[in-house]
C-alpha cells in the first residue's frame, strides 16, 4: 500500500502538515514492517453535528446474520461504521429514481474477537501475532479503530461483511442521533479509513491479465 511521497497530492488542502504526517507514516506500515506503531491519538473528535458522516459508527442496525451451522440468514442487530459517502446518504440529497442506498459493516468488540479465537484453539503466539497485524493495519480486510472515548471498547471491522440498509431508515434514527451514534472519526482516522478501504477493493495493478488469449 505504498503512495510514495506524493501522497499529499491525494489528499485535501485543508488537512495541516502535521495531519499528513500522520497518514504517510501509518501508510508506510504496508511497506516497512519495522517501523513504530500507528500514533492513535486523536482519532476522534468531538462532534455536534446532526447529520452521519462516513465512518461515523452507529449503534443497533438491523442486518442479516449468516448462521453456518443451518446455512442460514438470521435477523440481527449490529453497530456498523458508515462506508458510503456521506452526500449519498444525506437527507436533504432527495432522489425521486434510483435513490441511494447505506453500505455499512459490522463493528466487532476486539477483544471479544481474541477471546473467541483463544476457545477455538489458537496459540498465544497466534493470538498475539493476529493482534499485532491488526493494530498496525497490516491486515488488507480489516481496519482496526482503537478505544474510543464514549464506550471506551475498540473494534475491529471486517470490510468483506459490507451490507447495506435502507437511507430512509438510516435518517430516520436523525431526532435521536446522539444516542445512536457512538464516535465519528477525526481527519486522520477518517482519510486512514478511506485509504485502507480503498486499498482493499481497489488494488492496482491486479496482477490479473484481462487480455484475450
Amino acid at each position: 500500500m505504498a503512495f510514495g511521497e506524493n501522497l499529499e497530492l491525494l489528499l485535501p488542502s485543508y488537512l495541516v502538515d502535521s495531519e499528513k504526517s500522520r497518514l504517510k507514516d501509518a501508510l508506510s506500515q504496508f511497506v516497512n514492517k519495522e517501523i513504530e506503531e500507528i500514533n492513535y491519538t486523536d482519532f476522534y473528535r468531538e462532534f455536534n453535528h446532526s447529520y452521519f458522516l462516513q465512518s461515523d459508527l452507529v449503534r443497533e442496525i438491523r442486518f442479516a446474520e449468516w448462521e453456518d451451522t443451518s446455512a442460514t440468514f438470521t435477523k440481527a442487530y449490529t453497530q456498523a461504521i458508515i462506508i458510503s459517502n456521506t452526500c449519498d446518504i444525506s437527507f436533504e440529497n432527495k432522489r425521486s429514481i434510483n435513490g441511494k442506498q447505506c453500505l455499512l459493516a459490522p463493528l466487532i468488540n476486539f477483544q471479544d474477537y481474541l477471546n473467541d479465537l483463544k476457545s477455538n484453539g489458537y496459540t498465544e503466539d497466534q493470538i498475539s501475532g493476529f493482534s499485532k497485524n491488526v493494530r498496525d493495519q497490516l491486515s488488507t480486510n480489516i481496519f482496526y479503530l482503537p478505544k474510543n472515548h464514549f464506550d471506551n471498547i475498540d473494534y475491529l471491522v471486517l470490510l468483506d461483511n459490507i451490507f447495506w440498509f435502507p437511507t430512509e431508515e438510516l435518517n430516520s434514527y436523525l431526532d435521536e442521533i446522539q444516542k445512536t451514534r457512538i464516535a465519528s472519526l477525526s481527519h486522520f482516522g477518517f482519510y486512514l479509513f478511506i485509504l485502507k478501504l480503498s486499498y482493499h477493493l481497489c488494488r492496482l495493478p491486479e496482477q490479473c491479465d484481462r487480455m484475450i488469449t
